[in-house]
């Protein structure tokens, strides 16, 4: 599990944050698991929008 996986999993990273450091590791990370973490990301901005109303 990569940093940004921990971090999101304790809520401790918003998904804004998670996007921005996965453009950082991207190259760093293998390409299946850039994956799962891209689907993280896309659960944590779905999760975050549930709570916000629309204006």
């Amino acid at each position: 599990m990569c940093l940004i996986c921990i971090e999101l999993d304790k809520s401790g990273m918003t998904f804004r944050e998670g996007r921005r450091a996965l453009g950082e590791m991207r190259e760093k990370l293998d390409a299946k698991h850039v994956e799962e973490v891209e689907a993280k990301l896309d659960e944590a901005e779905q999760a975050e929008n549930r709570k916000t109303p629309a204006p």
